[in-house]
């Protein structure tokens, strides 16, 4: 082959060769460059949006344990109200039986009061209280102090005395349970004597 002619040889040659490179083959390797970028810009986009969209996630997850966390609660307190309404309940069914005991303990003639027997009933009563006492329920003490309407049932008032403010007597008694009226005391409003 001359010197002047160029072979197959030749032209693979050329083409391998980076100082040799066209045109054409420039703008293929910078708009290869461009599509790089291109991909590249993409993907950081796509990586921002799953990054925002995780964030709603979280946040979204978060609301949501806190409204079971809020539920959860309210449902436990509603429950515990529940149990103080029907303990209060049955406790109120059970107070004129303590009543009745109180009466019929206090009208014993001397000489049954010494039986065995009766010794008997007491404990009965005891028992009940202490039941009630476990629930919370005790006696108000009403006779010597001012009327509060939210703790007395005025039944009398003694006629004729102005500003009749303190409870005198008591016909039924009150009670409370854990330093809440569970039932109000009937009693006669008037004056004290001044001693």
């Amino acid at each position: 082959m001359a010197h002047g002619s160029s072979g197959p040889d030749d032209v693979l040659n050329e083409m391998e060769r980076p100082d040799t490179m066209t045109e054409s083959d420039s703008t293929t390797q910078t708009g290869h460059g461009t599509v790089e970028q291109a991909s590249m810009e993409e993907m950081l986009a796509e990586l921002n949006q799953v990054r925002i969209d995780m964030a709603e996630m979280l946040d979204s997850l978060q609301r949501s344990r806190a409204e079971f966390a809020n539920y959860r609660r309210r449902i436990e307190q509603e429950r515990e109200q529940l149990r103080v309404r029907a303990a209060e309940s049955i406790v109120r069914k059970l107070l004129p039986v303590a009543d009745d005991f109180e009466r019929a303990l206090r009208s014993v003639p001397d000489d049954v009061a010494t039986t065995s027997w009766f010794e008997g009933i007491r404990l009965v009563e005891r028992k009940l209280w202490g039941v009630l006492e476990a629930e919370g329920v005790s006696p108000m003490e009403s006779v010597g102090q001012p009327f509060d309407p939210s703790r007395h049932e005025a039944v009398m008032v003694d006629e004729g005395v102005p500003n009749a403010d303190t409870v005198v007597e008591e016909y039924q008694r009150g009670y409370l349970v854990n330093d809440t009226v569970l039932r109000p005391a009937m009693v006669k409003v008037g004056t004290l004597p001044q001693a």
